[in-house]
């Protein structure tokens, strides 16, 4: 199982390690599945700031269209939380980022816990509509991955 983690990871971009938060708990000792859009918007800010070189500014404007979350294995505080992010699709108007989270844990042993898309819409901010990504930002994506 882990060496099958090992290679579908591997193919990954983008990796970030997310602090679990005591505020990100449940009753139940367990990080709150309310948490996982925090962290899936942590990963997506550092992946944007890696692919766009984006500050903060408004310059490629893709705002979250869809998010899917698959819940695998609970996580638990103190545990060493990573979020592997990469592009898995590109349309005219939209892409796709998936993320793995992944806990390792002593011994260096890898769990998946959690996966995700992200369908992003690129939007003219003038308009409110649709746009199409232009072809620098297209190879910024496509470069990346």
């Amino acid at each position: 199982m882990e060496k099958e983690l090992t290679k579908e990871i591997k193919s990954f971009t983008h990796i970030i390690k997310i602090p679990i938060r005591y505020d990100d708990l449940d009753t139940l000792g367990h990080v709150n599945n309310k948490a996982y859009l925090s962290y899936l918007e942590e990963a997506r800010i550092d992946f944007h700031k890696r692919v766009f070189g984006w500050n903060g500014k408004l310059e490629f404007n893709a705002v979250v269209a869809k998010i899917e979350i698959n819940y695998l294995r609970p996580i638990f505080y103190g545990d060493s939380l990573h979020a592997y992010t990469k592009l898995s699709h590109i349309g005219t108007k939209s892409f796709e980022i998936i993320t793995v989270f992944v806990v390792e844990k002593e011994g260096n042993s890898l769990i998946k816990v959690s996966d995700s898309k992200v369908v992003l819409v690129n939007i003219d901010l003038k308009t409110g509509k649709t746009a199409k990504i232009s072809e620098a930002e297209r190879e910024k994506l496509v470069n990346v991955s």
